[in-house]
């Protein structure tokens, strides 16, 4: 299903974007129970998680840096503060909001915003720290299954993560003579404070094609996510009926699944 690199360098220093909460957070939990030092980046407070990861046995030391993704200076600035004294063996790239709404009811201001954080933030995070990975060392984004395939109501979020699949398959390429390993975690819905908050207002048909490739628990997701980046693969989906749903998609003709699709959001 995805190309696997050979592990070259283990891993010690890790940078999570998008630390704070979710996805990132528990990522960080998992590295820090590791005995890896774990440094993350949120524009949220993380005071709180960095309290928890630290008092964790056998925790490493535990950093983190203010930064909006959403401002390349500051992004550079910011990386290269963390990285002064040791650079990041593995960079996972977490951050990133969801809109979930019908493509005429998201203004342009809310449609830009998710763009430059989804889209440009990974391109400004990667593009900070390129400069501090060597040989062996591993960048991997946290995208969506929604980069995948399209859902309704995922118009904004549906054209970030293309294009951050897009932005991945690009640098795997032209890092592998470096040696740097490129991941891409497409993951379905996982529980998280963003899910919780989008499933207040999402529409009912966005909440129909979500069932197809079901929600997982934050720490099986994680647990199937490092599982990936520990084996350096490039694609990593975790959950069986996401990985099912993509692979059934690639095999059928296109004009079948989105039958399908149109007839699930018709009902």
């Amino acid at each position: 299903m995805s190309q696997i690199y050979p592990t070259t360098k283990e891993v010690a220093h890790i940078f999570i974007t998008g630390g704070a909460s979710g996805i990132g957070l528990q990522l960080a939990r998992d590295y820090a129970g590791s005995g890896c030092a774990v440094t993350l980046f949120d524009i949220q407070p993380t005071q709180g998680a960095v309290a928890e990861l630290s008092a964790i046995p056998e925790a490493g030391p535990v950093r983190a840096f203010a930064m909006d993704v959403c401002d390349p200076a500051q992004v550079r600035k910011v990386i290269a503060e963390a990285a002064a004294e040791q650079g990041p063996d593995l960079v996972i790239h977490c951050a990133g909001i969801c809109i979930a709404a019908p493509f005429e009811e998201i203004s342009d201001e809310a449609y830009t915003r998710l763009i430059n954080i989804n889209l440009l933030g990974s391109r400004h995070v990667a593009a900070a720290v390129l400069p501090y990975l060597q040989s062996g060392s591993q960048l991997a984004f946290v995208a969506s299954i929604a980069g995948l395939l399209g859902c309704y109501g995922y118009s904004a979020y549906c054209a970030a993560k293309y294009g951050v699949v897009g932005l991945a398959e690009v640098l795997r390429i032209e890092l592998a003579p470096r040696g740097i390993a490129v991941s891409l975690v497409c993951p379905p819905e996982v529980e998280t404070p963003l899910v919780v908050e989008e499933r207040k207002n999402r529409p009912k048909q966005t909440e129909t094609l979500k069932l197809m490739a079901g929600t997982l628990p934050v720490e099986y997701a994680v647990e199937q996510i490092r599982r990936g980046i520990d084996r350096r693969r490039f694609l990593i989906i975790p959950g069986k009926r996401a990985r099912l749903l993509w692979f059934t998609n690639k095999l059928l003709p296109g004009s079948l699944t989105r039958r399908l699709t149109d007839f699930l959001v018709s009902r």
